[in-house]
């Protein structure tokens, strides 16, 4: 029997697209990779929308075998916000209301049942 090393394993840690160039991006990548919307720098204490996008460049499967089971927010490693998703669920999207008081990159988290845990990355500026 042959065993994966992690790299091989999409369920061990969490995956990245390799560029944020969607046209050098995988199809996997492509259906997987989460979007992060937010402005690029906010006050201080000043409520901003952040909205999480995931099949933005390819579509997602949204069907029992193959779906998003969740999406969450990070600010650096603090958790912000999550919103369950379920097969009967047409979009993956995820809109919610941010208020920091000092700068970490947001991170979104997806995890699909059928390959595991994706995360996408924005830098913003608080000011």
């Amino acid at each position: 029997m042959s065993e994966k090393t992690c790299e091989e394993d999409l369920f061990c840690g969490v995956n990245k697209a390799e560029t944020d160039n969607p046209d050098e991006m995988s199809a996997l990548e492509k259906k997987h990779t989460v979007i992060i919307d937010a402005p690029d720098t906010v006050k201080e204490g000043e409520e901003f929308e952040v909205t999480l996008r995931v099949g933005e460049y390819k579509e997602h499967p949204n069907e029992v075998g193959h779906f998003i089971e969740w999406m969450e927010l990070y600010s650096g490693d603090t958790f912000v916000a999550r919103l369950d998703l379920s097969p009967e669920k047409s979009h993956y999207v995820m809109k919610t209301t941010v208020k920091l008081d000092h700068a970490h990159p947001l991170r979104g988290r997806a995890k699909c049942n059928l390959h595991g845990l994706w995360e996408g990355e924005k830098e913003l500026e608080v000011v």
